[in-house]
């Protein structure tokens, strides 16, 4: 019993990889129906067993709840397709490509790339950069981008650099690049385009809670940037920081803020954005049926928001305003969390007092039953004394 083939996705980061692994695991048991599975068994396990491959500071800062040796034992101990989606994959050097493919030999590997235009994926990654910690500037971002062509940004972001690390260990047409839609498309259109790679029927699957990937704004990430360059060495990467910084500073404080000014592009850098976007394009392209690409490839070129101010821009009077305003979001989700907590509690109380009453219920069972079967004996001897009872 082994698996007919694995299908991993590896992103690109910011490209709906959270929207594709919601659907994912949301509809679990409709893809399992279907004949997939996803090894070893849910969303923490997998995204260790990758970080497990990664190893590294991935897998050193915390106890992991699945290696990647397990992932590839339930590829070979399951019928099926596997279905593994972490974008942790992306930057995988050609080393552990060659461990992966070995690893789930002889089942056939699927690699599927999603890829967004840059326009979007430039201002999209600093601001990912500085959610893991990041004090750099976004002009300095930018420069890094447009002089360093082999910056790790293009690593994971341009399909064909992807792809030639990845085409030395697969069969010709196992590289699969997923276009992601432009603005006001369908929104299930990245998921049609998804399930018809791995062969899943896209209608049967139901789409979880409305969640969106919340940008910050200018001040915002200001204030995000300026943060972290204050912090030190305090909150270090990776799980102090999330725990701390990212659950209760950014996600409850600066991220959906009502009236955000949105991260663009600066004229100085539209021209390069756009040349590097055909760029991609057009090499994309000349790997013909190399790749199998599903989507528009010209959606991959740029779809710039020119920025009106850099974020650098801010004077301390406005970051002083957006600063109070996020506190006060804070407060607001706390004061939420608080009201949940206590929720929680007296939901407790109310359960415990319930399984006290019937734990006590049970132990007085058998001093009913007593009592009653002393009671009967009790009345039989007094009738007994009357002479009325069955043995008078």
């Amino acid at each position: 019993m082994v698996a007919s083939a694995v299908y991993l996705h590896i992103g690109a980061p910011k490209t709906g990889t959270s929207y594709l692994q919601r659907m994912i695991w949301t509809n679990k048991q409709s893809l399992f129906d279907q004949g997939f599975f996803m090894p070893p068994g849910n969303r923490r396990r997998q995204f260790d067993a990758v970080s497990d491959l990664r190893g590294e500071w991935w897998s050193s800062q915390r106890e992991l709840t699945a290696t990647w040796d397990l992932l590839a034992e339930r590829v070979h101990e399951n019928e099926g397709v596997a279905v593994v989606s972490e974008e942790l994959l992306c930057a995988t050097p050609p080393d552990k490509i060659e461990r992966i493919v070995s690893s789930l030999a002889p089942v056939p590997v699927h690699v599927i790339h999603t890829a967004r235009d840059i326009g979007r994926q430039v201002p999209a990654e600093w601001q990912q950069i500085l959610r893991a910690r990041s004090p750099r500037t976004y002009e300095s971002w930018l420069e890094q981008l447009r002089d360093n062509p082999v910056h790790s940004f293009w690593q994971v972001q341009d399909p064909s650099t992807v792809y030639q690390r990845w085409e030395p260990f697969l069969e010709k047409g196992n590289f699969h690049v997923v276009t992601v839609p432009r603005p006001g498309s369908p929104s299930r259109l990245l998921w049609d385009r998804f399930a018809s790679v791995i062969g899943a029927d896209a209608d049967r699957a139901v789409a979880p809670d409305a969640h969106q990937n919340q940008s910050l704004g200018l001040a915002e990430s200001e204030l995000l940037r300026r943060f972290n360059a204050r912090l030190g060495s305090r909150f270090p990467m990776r799980d102090p920081y999330i725990r701390v910084v990212r659950d209760h500073l950014l996600r409850q404080a600066l991220m959906g803020a009502p009236d955000a000014l949105r991260i663009g592009v600066p004229a100085e850098f539209a021209d390069w954005i756009n040349e590097r976007a055909e760029e991609s394009v057009q090499a994309l392209a000349g790997l013909g049926d190399k790749v199998d690409v599903v989507g528009d490839p010209t959606e991959l070129s740029a779809h710039i928001t020119h920025a009106e101010r850099s974020p650098a821009d801010q004077t301390d009077s406005e970051l002083l305003e957006a600063a109070l305003d996020a506190w006060v979001r804070q407060m607001e989700a706390i004061e939420v969390e608080l009201d949940e907590q206590r929720e929680r509690s007296r939901e407790a109380v109310q359960e415990r007092a319930a399984l006290e009453a019937e734990l006590h219920a049970l132990r007085m069972r058998p001093l009913v039953r007593a009592r009653r079967v002393a009671g009967r004996t009790v009345r039989r001897a007094a009738a007994k004394v009357r002479g009325t009872g069955p043995d008078a």
